[in-house]
C-alpha cells in the first residue's frame, strides 16, 4: 500500500535551487578556518590540516607473529623432525634485546618479542616441543616464517593520515603507534557555532505548553548535534520572540560571538518572519540563496556576514533534521577543513512504491533491512515537516529525485545516513 507521503507528493516549485546544487553553491564560497596545534591526546574528533607522517618504522623491529621458538631456517630444512639446542635466554615482549642466536639453536619467543640476531624464522609452539635441553621442531621452516618485519607497514616519513582526515578512535590509535604522540598535530580550528530559535510560541522542554504554545525541540536538538560533531557545545544559544527589535538584538549578539550562526524559524514569508529581513537590512548579511527545490525544507536561507556564515532553517522540526544532515553538519565539518564533509550515500532499494514530485526532490525518512545481500529502505508513514515521531526511529533519508510517475518496489536510490 502506498504511503500517505507518496500520495501527497506534488506541487509547484519555481525559482528554487535544485537539491543537488545546494552544497556546490556553498562549497564555492567556503574557506576553512585557521589551524592550531594540539597534543594527540586532545585531538579526538578534530580534523587534520597537515598530513600525519610516521615518526619511525612500523613495526619498529623484527618481531614474532606467533608464540614459539626463534630459529635459523637453514637448521629446519630437509626431513623433519629437527633437533636443536635450547639457547640461553628468551625473547618475550618487553623492553630490551635478547642475546644472539647461534647456529643449531632455538630460543623461546613470545608474540611481539624481538627476533634475536641470527634468527630468521619462528617455529610455532604447536609444531615444536621441549625435550630436555633440546627443542624438537616437527615441520620444516622457511626464512621469514611468522616474523613481522621492521617497517613492513610503514617506514619513517611515510604518510599515515591525509590532511582533511577526522581523527576518530581508530585514527588516533594508528597515529600513536606511528609516533604521532611524541609531537603536536596540526588541526583545524573549531568553528564557534551559535544557535537561535525564534518564535513567541516556543516554551522550553521542562514546561508544559499552554494554548497556542509548543515545546522548543529545535534548539536542544541543534545544541546536541553541535556538541556531538565538535565535542563542545555552541558558543551562543538563545531564543527570540516574534519581535523585530528583539530579533535584531539577538541575531546581532549571536553574530559577534560566532563563525557560524544557525537560526530556526522566521525565514519564510509571513508577516512575523523577521529573520531574513533583519539579517539583510540591519545586520549586513549577503544572501547566497533562500529556497530549495526539496520537500521537506523548502525554506533554507544561506548567507554570509563578512567571514561569518548564516544558515536559516524552517521552524518545523523534521525540516530542521533534514537540513542538519544535508547542510549544517557538513558546513561545520568543512569549516574545520574536513576532506569529505558530506554524509555518506548508501545505495538502497525501495520496499514499496513511491510517487515522485515533478519538480522537487523528496527526502523521505526510512528504516533499513538487509535482504538477499541488498539494503532495502521502508519509507515511514508520518512524513510531514512538522512530524518528528517517525524520525526518531529512522536510519536514513532516501533521496527521491524529481520526475514523473511512480517508483516501483525494488528500484534503486541513494540514501543519506541521518545525523542524530
Amino acid at each position: 500500500m502506498r504511503s500517505r507521503c507518496a500520495r501527497k507528493a506534488s506541487g509547484m516549485a519555481t525559482d528554487l535551487v535544485p537539491f543537488e546544487e545546494v552544497w556546490p553553491r556553498i562549497a564555492a564560497e567556503l574557506e576553512p578556518l585557521g589551524t592550531e596545534q594540539v597534543a594527540l591526546d586532545d585531538a579526538e574528533g578534530r580534523v587534520l590540516r597537515e598530513p600525519l607522517r610516521a615518526a619511525w618504522d612500523l613495526p619498529r623491529f623484527d618481531a614474532a607473529a606467533m608464540d614459539g621458538y626463534a630459529v635459523r631456517a637453514a637448521d629446519c630444512t630437509g626431513e623433519p623432525p629437527f633437533r636443536l639446542r635450547l639457547a640461553a635466554g628468551a625473547a618475550y615482549a618487553g623492553p630490551g634485546k635478547p642475546p644472539p642466536l647461534a647456529a643449531g639453536e632455538a630460543m623461546p619467543i613470545g608474540t611481539g618479542g624481538v627476533v634475536p640476531d641470527g634468527a630468521d624464522a619462528v617455529a610455532v609452539r604447536e609444531t615444536s616441543r621441549l625435550d630436555g635441553d633440546a627443542v624438537i621442531v616437527e615441520r620444516t621452516v622457511a626464512e621469514g616464517d611468522n616474523i613481522r618485519r621492521r617497517g613492513e607497514e610503514l617506514r619513517a616519513g611515510d604518510e599515515l593520515l591525509a590532511a582533511g582526515t577526522r581523527l576518530d578512535a581508530v585514527a588516533l590509535a594508528a597515529a600513536a603507534a606511528a609516533g604521532a604522540g611524541t609531537r603536536p598535530v596540526t588541526v583545524g580550528v573549531r568553528p564557534r557555532v551559535g544557535v537561535v530559535a525564534t518564535g513567541s510560541e516556543l516554551v522550553p522542554p521542562d514546561r508544559a505548553p499552554g494554548p497556542g504554545q509548543i515545546v522548543d525541540t529545535n534548539r536542544p536538538l541543534l545544541e546536541r548535534l553541535v556538541r556531538r560533531v565538535l565535542g563542545t557545545g555552541p558558543a551562543f544559544s538563545a531564543h527570540a520572540g516574534d519581535d523585530a527589535d528583539e530579533t535584531a538584538r539577538t541575531l546581532g549578539d549571536a553574530l559577534e560571538a560566532t563563525d557560524l550562526l544557525v537560526v530556526t524559524g522566521g525565514v519564510s514569508v509571513g508577516d512575523r518572519d523577521y529573520v531574513r529581513r533583519t539579517l539583510e537590512e540591519r545586520l549586513g548579511a549577503t544572501r547566497l540563496f533562500w529556497r530549495v527545490a526539496q520537500k521537506p525544507g523548502k525554506p533554507l536561507y544561506v548567507a554570509q556576514a563578512g567571514a561569518r556564515w548564516i544558515v536559516g532553517l524552517p521552524g518545523n522540526p523534521a525540516a530542521v533534521i533534514v537540513h542538519a544532515t544535508t547542510v549544517l553538519v557538513p558546513l561545520i565539518r568543512a569549516l574545520e577543513g574536513a576532506a569529505e564533509p558530506l554524509p555518506r550515500r548508501l545505495p538502497v532499494r525501495l520496499a514499496e512504491p513511491q510517487r515522485r514530485d515533478r519538480r522537487r526532490t523528496l527526502l523521505r525518512w526510512a528504516t533499513l533491512h538487509v535482504e538477499n545481500g541488498a539494503l532495502w529502505a521502508r519509507i515511514l508513514p508520518r512524513c510531514g515537516s512538522h512530524m518528528i515521531s517517525d524520525l526518531a526511529r529512522a536510519d536514513v533519508l532516501v533521496i527521491i529525485p524529481p520526475g514523473e510517475g511512480e517508483l516501483a518496489p525494488g528500484d534503486s536510490l541513494d540514501a543519506l545516513l541521518l545525523e542524530r
